[in-house]
């Protein structure tokens, strides 16, 4: 379960998130859309504290944090949560020098402590799941884009995380890689994995989730079922935005 009360963030006088609510039962989906500079990407990242919120609180599953701008966050409590999330960044973010199955290892042998045989057994399933078993031994340069996409997607299963945060998955995709990165994806939400998702493929948004949030200006416009925000939403600002965004696929 993860459960934020009235999180807050700001650089410098711009104030990114105004007091954020939401909460996301295990095992659910949740997919973050909106415009551009709507805040989405910090919320996204203040779920594993790569942004620390000025004030509100995080739960996630038996750690609670509270912030406050005059209280710093022990460094033991940080690493606690990011030991409960997996993230996936846009930009693949792999390690250059090392294969696909070194990718995939290094986290649970440095971070988990894990023997290197089991961390590479490990992988190896992983990699076998995501469909890139036969690249185990290929290095990122070696890769499209889609194929070192879901190389950083089993990376971020390898430490088996409560929850996996996805920034754009397929942002830096080309349209014909963007399917077969988005199907992974799609068999992990049919497997149960909590997800929270900031994308601006409204139809895999349709498809995978089990709530969608839109935000504008660092507030939730709108937050309920895909239908309820995607098909029928209520405020004229959010019909805006998706008028705009279909209008764009056609």
């Amino acid at each position: 379960m993860i459960e934020i009360q009235d999180l807050h963030k700001s650089f410098g006088p711009l104030q990114v998130l105004k007091g954020i609510d939401l909460k996301l039962a295990h095992g659910k989906v949740l997919v973050i859309i909106g415009p551009s500079g709507s805040g989405k990407t910090t919320l996204l990242r203040c779920f594993n504290l790569l942004e620390v919120p000025d004030r509100g609180s995080i739960v996630l599953g038996d750690t609670k944090l509270s912030f406050t701008e005059s209280a710093k966050i022990p460094q033991k409590k940080v690493l606690e949560l990011r030991k409960k999330t997996g993230m996936v960044f846009q930009s693949y973010n792999l390690f250059p020098h090392m294969t696909a199955l070194g990718n995939v290892m290094e986290g649970q042998v440095t971070v988990q402590k894990r023997t290197k045989e089991d961390a590479r057994a490990r992988a190896l399933n992983l990699l076998e799941k995501v469909g890139l078993a036969d690249k185990a031994d290929a290095y990122p340069h070696q890769l499209s884009g889609g194929q070192q996409q879901r190389v950083a997607i089993a990376r971020a299963m390898a430490v088996e995380p409560e929850v996996l945060l996805f920034d754009e998955p397929t942002s830096a995709l080309d349209p014909e890689l963007v399917g077969e990165v988005l199907k992974v994806i799609k068999q992990l939400a049919a497997e149960g994995m909590t997800m929270v998702i900031v994308t601006h493929e409204m139809k895999f948004a349709a498809d995978v989730a089990d709530t969608v949030i839109l935000m504008d200006q660092g507030n939730i416009l709108e937050s309920g079922t895909p239908e309820d925000v995607l098909v029928n939403p209520k405020s004229v600002r959010a019909q805006q935005f998706l008028n705009r965004l279909s209008g764009e696929e056609e």
